[in-house]
């Protein structure tokens, strides 16, 4: 597939269509990509590191839409005294997770979807 094609069909994904991607996406991939990172904390927050790495995904996909509103339409936060989440509340759930995670989660779906047969 060429590059054009590929980003054509990425263009195609919307939140309401973020299921089909989340469909091809192990949850415990995530859960593991945190427990090797050590990233997974105790502590429950608004988003936790789970739906981070969701938020991080989504990012990636809707980069014509504002941080808050993919967090609003995925519906990423756990309910909370608020129905939105602040931003500065966003950014802080970003530098927490750092790229540690997503590298492993990058790594784990290359090898799921395309082994190599080196």
């Amino acid at each position: 597939m060429r590059l054009q094609e590929a980003l054509s069909k990425v263009a195609t994904v919307t939140p309401e269509r973020f299921d089909d991607v989340r469909r091809h996406i192990d949850p415990e991939w995530i859960e593991n990509a945190l427990q090797a990172t050590g990233t997974a904390t105790v502590r429950r927050r608004r988003l936790p590191a789970e739906q981070v790495v969701w938020l991080v995904i989504a990012m990636a996909l809707f980069r014509n839409r504002s941080i808050a509103e993919i967090v609003d339409k995925l519906d990423l936060a756990l309910p909370g005294q608020s129905s939105t989440v602040a931003k500065s509340g966003i950014s802080q759930a970003r530098s927490r997770l750092g790229a540690e995670p997503l590298e492993w989660l990058f790594a784990r779906c290359a090898q799921e979807w395309a082994p190599c047969e080196c």
